[in-house]
């Protein structure tokens, strides 16, 4: 078995005994704050110092930095060091090595001096972000290789039918599939979850990998297969015929990954969409946003797939993560270490860490928390569905959009539509409800302290996948760690 340093099992211990700590506040759902008082469970302390804080500065206090300063207020020191702790206890958020994390987290088990001096910095392995981030990356200039990559008429073929957000991620992901791909002479891809192929045809078209696209749903195959077409029709009319003739055209494979899916069997049926008759054959396998177990199903066909030389996977949605203290099945936990310890992660604390705590982060400093009213219209919400209807309590309301600029009675009447329930007007109006509906800055308050533990669960769960993968992949190790996605590679 692979003996765990000390350094990160301490980092590991500090990090769940924060978390025990604050279990309550992490279970703590922001819909039912009127429901169950929620502002008089936080200590009294905290309460005094955040009754009338100023959202932006609550902004800065959430920023993930040892910069905060605060000139207005006494803050608490409990408070203070819960913000501290979240910190330097969680993975950041820029590329790493992981040898450089277990470097830098062992600054935590050194003399009080070594902790002192990681204070100092905005991250205690932030010195080690800039050198890695340039020793990680393989330049790719060949033009001829890579046309459509570098003309300067076909960047918009990669681009079109994606939204601004998403042109990142796949860029991101596109080119440290690529660098790995290239450094271990890997040419065939398989990218699971593919949906409409957009990181599939940069992948292809873009960087010249061979690529195949598993996909359980069959309809969005046959989207992507069309916007393949429609991106080759593009660029035959700007690259000469000898230029198109290198392209691989992304394979499109319907098929549901899940636990049911055996290795042996994952493997055939990729070689026969690619039409491989080696018996062996090396590939990396790449899944973009791969939702709950998604990820971790991903991770056990990697190492049982002895021609999977590479994984680049950016999960989300962990809450969907099928929990319990078996090692090895399951979402959460995988790793040996984190099984043989009696815990658990609730699906409230597995909810937040899925936030986006940098945009939440960003709209408190600009001021524009206005927008952030629908969560105490929300919690309002709540409150007068469980008086009349207790049984629809955590109901699933669909999306209301533009809900920031609607007054609490345009929201509620289209969140009773939605329901299919006639609105209790008595209760719009009430004095409870007007005094609710004021206490909307608490609201965010309390939702901002929930979100500061948010990148900490993060780090366990994603501290869970690294495990795992040392522990069964004896020849594994760590490449990256960015923000959400982990690349490892098999020597």
């Amino acid at each position: 078995m692979w003996n765990m340093p000390g350094n990160l099992v301490l980092t590991v211990n500090n990090g769940f005994k924060v978390l025990e700590m604050y279990m309550w506040l992490l279970d703590s759902y922001v819909l039912d704050y009127f429901t169950d008082c929620h502002w008089n469970k936080l200590p009294h302390s905290w309460r005094t110092a955040l009754d009338n804080v100023d959202p932006q500065e609550l902004g800065k206090f959430l920023t993930h930095n040892n910069t905060f300063r605060s000139h207005q207020r006494v803050w608490p020191l409990s408070l203070l060091a819960l913000q501290v702790a979240s910190l330097h206890l969680s993975v950041p958020r820029e590329q790493t090595h992981f040898k450089d994390l277990l470097n830098a987290k062992g600054q935590w088990s050194g003399e009080t001096d070594s902790r002192s001096n990681a204070l100092k910095q905005p991250s205690s392995i932030a010195h080690y972000l800039s050198s890695n981030r340039k020793s990680s990356q393989v330049e790719w200039q060949n033009a001829e290789r890579m046309p459509c990559l570098k003309h300067p008429k076909l960047h918009y073929v990669f681009t079109k039918h994606v939204k601004p957000k998403k042109q990142h991620e796949i860029s991101r992901m596109a080119q440290m599939t690529a660098n790995v791909a290239q450094t271990e002479s890997c040419q065939y891809i398989v990218d699971v979850g593919s949906g409409l192929g957009h990181l599939a045809r940069l992948l292809a078209y873009g960087y010249g990998l061979k690529v195949c696209c598993l996909e359980a749903q069959e309809n969005l195959s046959c989207e992507a297969w069309k916007l393949d077409m429609e991106l080759e029709t593009s660029v035959s009319k700007i690259l000469k015929d000898s230029q198109n003739a290198k392209f691989h055209r992304p394979v499109h494979l319907n098929i549901t990954v899940d636990t049911h899916l055996t290795a042996g069997n994952f493997t055939q049926a990729v070689k026969k969409a690619l039409g491989i008759s080696e018996e062996s054959f090396d590939f990396g396998i790449v899944g973009l946003h791969s939702c709950g177990d998604l990820t971790p199903i991903l991770m056990h066909l990697f190492v049982q797939c002895p021609g999977a030389k590479f994984i680049n996977i950016v999960g989300c949605c962990y809450m969907k993560l099928t929990t319990g203290i078996v090692s090895g099945s399951g979402g959460y936990p995988v790793s040996e270490f984190f099984s043989a310890r009696s815990h658990s992660l609730s699906y409230e604390a597995l909810e937040i860490a899925c936030h986006a705590i940098d945009t939440y982060r960003e709209r408190l400093c600009l001021g524009q928390y206005e927008e952030l009213k629908v969560h105490c219209y929300r919690a309002v919400l709540e409150k007068i569905l469980v008086k009349y209807w207790p049984h629809l309590r955590h109901t699933a309301i669909r999306s209301i959009k533009h809900s920031n600029n609607m007054t609490f009675t345009e929201y509620v009447t289209l969140a009773f539509i939605k329901l299919g329930l006639k609105v209790p007007l008595e209760d719009l109006e009430s004095e409870e409800t007007l005094l609710n509906l004021s206490q909307w800055k608490q609201v965010v308050v309390f939702y901002t302290l929930r979100l500061l533990l948010a990148p900490l669960v993060e780090t366990i769960v994603l501290l869970d996948r690294l495990l795992y993968l040392q522990e069964l992949a004896r020849k594994t190790t760590f490449k990256s760690c960015l923000g959400f996605s982990l690349q490892t590679v098999r020597t």
